[in-house]
């Protein structure tokens, strides 16, 4: 965009170096990127990024950089994927009634660039809090009716379900340059505890084994979810069972990309020469030097 308000669309070919970042319980996609430009760009709204084709990142920018020097222009771009504004938007506190995801989100706030899965089950209502956001509101309903926690597929998609397109792919050991496996105990809640209609916190609470076992001790207090004021167990099991996050994972670092997306399936051999197949979780996409590299992590989870 210039200074006139005109805008423009170029294609950036010369990339210095990009990295992507994709991951089930975020709901936006991650980019940076290094390019250099024939031109100094005024102002960068927005940015379509492609591998070989294939869209892998879409989003409006955090950051715009262009420095000039010994006689060429050098543009630096931060940039989140549009899904971000369920994070930044509120709907209306109100109780949703028959409630789908496609007619959740046509309710309160118009999306731009924004899709989601369709044909998804109808539940009798959602309760929307105060001060919650529209991916609070995504989150409640397809908890309530999958059980599953959503997450953003491809460019700006919102999906709760595995999409029909998911591909597996064998990696080949000459292909595979790193081999992980993990956990992390950072978020985990052992004791939680939600007040009741009469201020009293010892009502409902509940123990999460996996955390005590592992000598984790923390509590935390909650008031009345009215979210779930019709299934009090579903309010205290799924905050233990989201601070069990990425709590294991293995996975692999290969060359080049395929296409690879979340809730893709990949198979390699592992440390001890043993074949194991694994579901996408989180996926990092890099590029510096001509080369590219794909990371792929399946987490191991309540989810």
């Amino acid at each position: 965009m210039n200074s006139s308000g005109a805008i423009s669309t170029y294609n950036l070919n010369n990339c210095i170096y990009f990295t992507i970042d994709k991951e089930r319980y975020t709901p936006y996609t991650t980019f940076k990127g290094s390019f250099i430009v024939k031109n100094n760009y005024e102002e960068v709204i927005s940015i379509n990024f492609l591998i070989n084709g294939t869209a892998v990142h879409y989003g409006s920018i955090d950051m715009a950089r262009m420095t000039y020097y010994a006689g060429n222009y050098r543009l630096d771009i931060a940039s989140r994927s549009y899904t971000l504004a369920l994070g930044l938007n509120q709907p209306i506190p109100q109780i949703n009634s028959s409630v789908t995801l496609s007619n959740l989100l046509s309710r309160n706030v118009s999306l731009k660039n924004v899709t989601y899965e369709t044909g998804t089950k109808s539940i009798n209502y959602i309760y929307v809090l105060e001060n919650s956001t529209l991916w609070d509101a995504v989150v409640a309903y397809s908890l309530k009716a999958y059980g599953k926690y959503p997450y953003i597929y491809k460019t700006n998609e919102i999906r709760i379900n595995a999409p029909s397109s998911v591909r597996t792919r064998n990696y080949r050991k000459v292909d595979v340059v790193e081999i992980y496996s993990g956990s992390t105990l950072s978020n985990l809640i052992s004791h939680i505890h939600m007040k009741d209609t009469e201020d009293n916190y010892e009502t409902y609470n509940l123990t999460d084994s996996y955390a005590t076992s592992r000598d984790i001790i923390r509590h935390k207090q909650i008031p009345l979810d009215m979210q779930w004021l019709a299934d009090t167990d579903m309010a205290l099991q799924s905050r233990i069972d989201f601070a069990k996050r990425g709590t294991k994972y293995k996975g692999i670092k290969s060359l080049e990309y395929s296409g690879e997306e979340l809730f893709d399936k990949f198979t390699y051999t592992d440390f001890n020469n043993v074949s194991k197949t694994g579901t996408i979780h989180k996926l990092n996409i890099t590029g510096r030097n001509n080369n590219i590299y794909t990371t792929m992590f399946e987490y191991t989870d309540a989810y």
